[in-house]
């Protein structure tokens, strides 16, 4: 049996969802594929049980109540998350697993769903190692930790990121000796340098046990032996005695069964996808962990968003890749983390350029009141700017005051801004404010030396903007004063070229550099047919408009050395445009968009130069002999009495211009339809 769907979500997580509710809400007949639960990771066995769990073990729940505790939480967010919930939306749900029969159907069971447009939301599960002489039934995961009823004597984590930490804490809260044993020799290294030690320290306070550098190499009687190591040196070993491990080393993504024979790539990675989230069946989407880099619900939830409004506007709204996403570890104090780490920011921008902000929550005053003290605000920004690169929290409300970094990446909001902003008091936020009086305090006191260095980085750029100005305005004073127009310029330039055995050769090189004095190209090229005709004009100007757009790139990338394109509007379209320099800048050519702006832009945008210059030598063609035809037919001597006219141009020219240029517009739109299948 088959049924016809708009679209197929497979997976009922959040990014499923999301992608879900959103298509039905525009009108698309949408249906829903879940293989094990609603709700998928995050709210069975993922971020609502652990934290519902830490809230417990903070309020001095025993271990029974605790996990009783975790199970009510859970089935009440599952109340609202159920088939029915979703079937009332107009939504239709099946549980199964959903194989892919082909690039546009799935199967479930025995039915066949075909689809226009496909989402794989298929989540993740844990990473697992195998530990020689563990017994399974001493194993835990995220997935089977939340049926305890209750804690383990003694509890081996194995894995210090945060889902390891915040387990440790719960369970050292709820009365479990607790060991840790972390693989790098940096605890808690995804975070700010001056917050490892805090948050080490803090669990260390409730006797937790923390290894690091610590390799697994077996385990015997409830005893995990390691090597401790120092880099690929062992240094010595020790043993952990333990009830349960836990397995908290990371997350694999779950890859749908059937992706071959619907065209969809994959790696252990996850499903391979575009800048969109397009597989390479374009039909089909992927979002979430299945195939992001970042594991979080929030992101997940973010990108089926994108991807629903993509589709629904037929491609005009563009996924968004340069969004700021935050991460919050909910341990005591709470670790939150947005944008570039100190030492991503100094590789990317270099340090000199940079400043580092500090704040202790000693200088809060509703951490006083509240007695908690011991944590801090770290921001990397851009001198003079202000430009928010970077703030890592630790913390009270740390999750909760990181979204203001986050919009103020987002929205390119300086601490200049946030300065001025109106805090409440007391509150936990005003240690925004202080990092940004910080800012503003250090800059003005080191204004005239960080614009003395500013202006020494770009006095090249500077220089060369000076002589490319003052060329042009001697250009045009010189028409002004000698009553020449544009057209009476490129004559008397060409009478020049026209009586020596070098005019074609002088002709190359005036157009080659024409781009750093703006000489407009199209008269030019209209001149080259008047004087070497429809063939050597053609081949002529092909040469030399490619050089140009060579010198025209040349500019651009001079210009561009410094633009930091990651965080800003164009970030995308440079990333499509560097990724695809041939097909998109030939499209650009065969359409006729503006010659120079488009060889400047490719320069400022870092593109791939030898496709860049391959696309403009063909994509030309077709527009040079449109123009240069024009000039073949012209009367020189009618233009050099009156210029550039409509009485020049003979029909037949004027309609094989025509035919060149809708030529040109077919090609192009060719180009567009294979680019997308």
């Amino acid at each position: 049996m088959k049924q016809q769907y708009d679209v197929v979500v497979i997976g009922a997580g959040s990014g499923g969802l999301t992608a879900a509710v959103g298509f039905s809400k525009v009108g698309k007949k949408v249906l829903l594929v879940e293989r094990e639960h609603m709700g998928g990771e995050c709210t069975n066995t993922g971020c609502v049980p652990s934290k519902a769990l830490l809230h417990a073990a903070k309020k001095g729940f025993h271990a029974p109540e605790a996990f009783s505790y975790v199970r009510n939480v859970v089935d009440g967010i599952l109340a609202d998350e159920t088939p029915e919930t979703f079937q009332a939306m107009g939504i239709d749900v099946v549980m199964g697993e959903a194989v892919f029969a082909d690039k546009n159907s799935v199967t479930v069971t025995d039915t066949t769903y075909t689809f226009t447009t496909a989402v794989i939301a298929t989540g993740s599960s844990p990473s697992m190692i195998k530990i020689d002489g563990l017994d399974e039934r001493h194993i835990l995961t995220n997935q089977n930790i939340f049926n305890l009823t209750d804690a383990p004597e003694k509890l081996l984590i194995i894995g210090g990121g945060p889902i390891g930490m915040e387990m440790a804490q719960a369970f050292a809260m709820l009365g479990s000796k607790v060991t840790v044993a972390e693989r790098g020799e940096q605890f808690a290294r995804q975070e700010d340098e001056s917050i490892r030690p805090i948050v080490q320290a803090a669990l260390e306070d409730l006797g937790i046990k923390i290894h690091t550098g610590a390799a697994i190499k077996y385990v015997e009687d409830k005893v995990a032996y390691f090597d401790q190591m120092r880099g690929d040196q062992t240094t010595g070993t020790f043993s952990v005695e333990f009830d349960n491990v836990l397995i908290a080393i990371g997350r694999t993504p779950n890859i749908p069964q059937g992706i071959e024979a619907a065209g969809i790539e994959s790696t252990q990675q996850g499903v391979t996808v575009d800048k969109q989230h397009q597989t390479k069946n374009k039909r089909v989407y992927a979002v979430g962990d299945v195939a992001q880099r970042l594991k979080f619900t929030h992101m997940a939830e973010d990108t089926a968003r994108q991807v629903v409004a993509q589709v629904t506007s037929k491609g005009m709204l563009r996924v968004s890749k340069n969004k700021a996403v935050p991460k919050v570890t909910y341990t005591t104090p709470e670790v939150a983390q947005v944008g570039l780490s100190w030492s991503e920011a100094i590789a990317k921008y270099n340090e000199d350029r940079l400043m580092r902000i500090e704040v202790s929550l000693n200088d809060n005053d509703r951490a006083k009141t509240d007695q908690a003290t011991e944590g801090k605000l770290i921001v990397i920004a851009r001198r003079l700017r202000g430009t928010v690169l970077g703030a890592h929290i630790i913390g009270p409300s740390a999750g909760e005051i990181i979204t203001i970094f986050t919009l103020s990446i987002d929205q390119k909001i300086s601490l200049w801004k946030l300065q001025k902003l109106i805090f409440a008091y007391p509150t936990y936020s005003l240690i925004v404010k202080k990092a940004a009086d910080q800012f503003v305090g250090r800059q003005l006191a080191e204004l005239k030396n960080d614009l003395a260095k500013s202006i020494k980085r770009h006095t090249p750029t500077i220089l060369a903007a000076l002589i490319w100005v003052t060329a042009i305005v001697a250009l045009n004073r010189y028409q002004a004063v000698q009553g020449l127009t544009t057209a009476e310029t490129a004559i008397n330039i060409f009478d020049v070229i026209t009586m020596t055995i070098w005019g074609p050769l002088l002709y190359v090189v005036i157009y080659a550099v024409r781009p750093v004095t703006f000489f407009p190209a199209t008269a030019l090229t209209i001149l080259s047919g008047i004087f070497f005709g429809l063939l050597w004009g053609t081949v002529l100007t092909i040469i030399a408009a490619t050089m140009a757009a060579g010198v025209a790139y040349t500019v651009g990338r001079f210009f561009g050395a410094n633009l930091k394109l990651e965080n800003s509007a164009l970030g995308n379209y440079a990333t499509v445009l560097r990724e695809h320099t041939f097909s998109t800048v030939l499209t650009m050519r065969l359409i006729f968009m503006p010659f120079d702006l488009t060889s400047y832009a490719a320069g400022i945008l870092r593109t791939k130069f030898i496709p860049f210059i391959a696309a403009t030598f063909f994509g030309i063609i077709l527009g040079t002999t449109t123009f240069v035809s024009i000039g073949a037919s012209l009367n020189v001597e009618e233009f050099r009495a009156n210029g550039f006219s409509s009485n020049l141009l003979e029909p037949q020219f004027l309609a094989l211009s025509l035919l060149i240029f809708v030529t040109s517009i077919g090609v192009s739109k060719l180009l567009k339809q294979k680019k997308a299948k």
